[in-house]
């Protein structure tokens, strides 16, 4: 997921145009996360899973995604704020079709 996908869904007369605005969250914090798991976090393939572990920013881009995903969820509980979006699901990230398209 990246800013220009999400740019073109917002537009109506796309045909796969956000209908909710959660889903629309749920694009915008699985982008969130690809750049955290791409940029900030070392994926560990264990017996049965994998496993995220947290460093520190390796990147400017690292960091701008943190600050930007902190200002994000910021603004949505402004704008929502009785509102509750599902959380982002590690199992959600778009490494799967990153992988197959290499």
């Amino acid at each position: 997921m990246d800013l220009s996908t999400i740019r073109k869904k917002l537009q109506k007369k796309d045909k796969s145009h956000y209908a909710s605005p959660e889903e629309l969250v749920t694009d915008v914090r699985l982008m969130f996360w690809n750049c955290a798991k791409f940029n900030y976090v070392i994926s560990v393939c264990g017996s049965t899973e994998w496993l995220l572990i947290p460093l520190q920013p390796d990147s400017e881009v690292a960091e701008a995604g943190r600050c930007l995903d902190e200002f994000f969820e910021d603004k949505l509980k402004e704008i929502y704020p009785d509102r509750h979006f599902p959380s982002m699901q590690q199992d959600d990230s778009d490494s799967e079709d990153v992988e197959s398209q290499n």
